[in-house]
């Protein structure tokens, strides 16, 4: 399965690209995806935004599928399913 994930804000530029394919296994989980990303950008994102032990984005960084928010790494992915992933901005 393909999904494409989409790096938004400075998180692009960490990653040096904002449109990223990934290619996955069958049925392929959130948790599936996040080791991906891992591997190819992990050492890319400073600490306060990667959590480079447990392989996912932490506090204050949100991942958006397709209608949800993707947030328990054994959620399904859909194939072709777009995946933005951004900085929660405060304010008030």
């Amino acid at each position: 399965m393909k999904v494409l994930v989409r790096f938004m804000g400075p998180l692009k530029d960490f990653a040096g690209e904002e449109n990223v394919p990934f290619d996955l296994a069958d049925q392929a989980t959130y948790g599936a995806l996040l080791v991906e990303i891992g591997r190819e950008f992990g050492h890319c994102f400073p600490e306060k935004i990667w959590d480079t032990d447990n392989h996912c984005f932490k506090a204050g960084i949100l991942v958006m599928g397709t209608g949800r928010d993707l947030e328990d790494p054994a959620t399904q992915l859909m194939d072709e399913e777009e995946i933005k992933v951004l900085p929660m901005l405060g304010g008030g």
